[in-house]
């Protein structure tokens, strides 16, 4: 399983950030995964880190599809990857409703259908066709690529349900996923390869990149207090609410939405249990931490981003407590 990490990482601004891609790419680390929510965009950190780095492959997990036009997309992939020297890896997905048309005022209609027209969109443009199509969601007029890619970046997909997880395995040179837990994956992947399988091809041949939050602290009481408020986070969302009750959350995650819904924030906090906080994150100590990482891998996770996370108000604390422990995980992977 490759070892990768998530950029930005808290506290890593500036010419911190250098620090942090140069240093991972020292001790070994083997990826950097983007993300793209109110804190950034998905394709900043990763052409920033392409211009610092040689070896370390670069991927965006991800970025949604709906937020811009298929050419757009194509235009800043093919940047990435000229900058990068052929190290990018596209990661797309369809988001939520929360960011889609909350946040960005976009409809979100036709998710699955739009995600299927602009992976072939983007696949024509990578290989330096014009392209014309007028698709039930995608729709462009004659668009080429002036400088295509030498080598087209792959393309991953996010997936989640059943649905999703079954296009990703169809239509994704690899998959991502997101809040998993290892016992749990195998289930996800089964809808994988039934993807993998309506396409001719093998499931044993994808990447599958995973997002696992890290958190290095050893106060594991002030750990759990703040991983409790970032998971009640996503389970009152609708679309993940929907997900944890899939992989066998039935009871927390409904429990939690309805204390939510019904204005008692701190019931709903006091609802997500112990056991479920140590099942999605990763925290304890080095050798606790590679153990877990180490189901995750035998569950069939090929890659990670780990975010390494601390809870430190002071942010040189912070990054010493990081950097301590991204070096003795690389010092104890092998």
């Amino acid at each position: 399983m490759r070892l990768g990490i998530t950029i930005p990482l808290d506290g890593f601004q500036d010419r911190h950030f250098v620090e942090l891609v140069r240093q991972a790419e020292k001790l070994g680390f083997t990826d950097a995964w983007s993300y793209e929510t109110s804190s950034g965009d998905a394709f900043t950190p990763v052409a920033a880190a392409a211009t610092v780095t040689e070896r370390i492959r670069l991927g965006t997990a991800i970025v949604p599809v709906f937020t811009r036009p298929a050419a757009l997309i194509a235009l800043s992939a093919a940047g990435v990857q000229q900058f990068s020297g052929g190290r990018f890896i596209l990661g797309i997905g369809i988001s939520t409703p929360t960011i889609v048309e909350q946040w960005m005022g976009i409809p979100y209609k036709l998710p699955v259908t739009r995600l299927r027209e602009t992976v072939a969109a983007l696949r024509a443009t990578f290989g330096g066709q014009k392209v014309t199509t007028a698709g039930k969601a995608v729709r462009i007029n004659g668009f080429r690529l002036g400088t295509p890619p030498a080598v087209a970046p792959p393309i991953y997909i996010g997936a989640q349900g059943q649905l999703m997880l079954q296009t990703a395995g169809e239509l994704g040179d690899g998959v991502i996923v997101n809040y998993i837990t290892p016992e749990t994956f195998p289930r996800m992947l089964d809808e994988i390869r039934k993807g993998a399988r309506k396409a001719g091809k093998s499931a044993d041949s994808l990447d599958i990149a995973c997002r696992i939050l890290v958190a290095v602290d050893e106060e594991y009481e002030t750990v759990r207090e703040h991983l409790r408020r970032e998971l009640t986070a996503y389970l009152t969302v609708p679309q993940y609410n929907r997900f944890f009750q899939w992989i066998g959350y039935q009871d927390e995650a409904q429990a939690a939405l309805e204390a939510w819904n019904a204005g008692d924030r701190r019931k709903a906090l006091s609802l997500v249990p112990d056991h479920m906080l140590e099942s999605i994150f990763v925290f304890g100590t080095v050798s606790q931490i590679v153990m877990r990482l180490r189901e995750y891998e035998r569950a069939g996770i090929t890659t990670t981003a780990l975010q390494f996370t601390s809870f430190q108000t002071d942010p040189e604390r912070k990054r010493r407590r990081i950097m301590a422990a991204m070096e003795a995980l690389a010092g104890s992977w092998s």
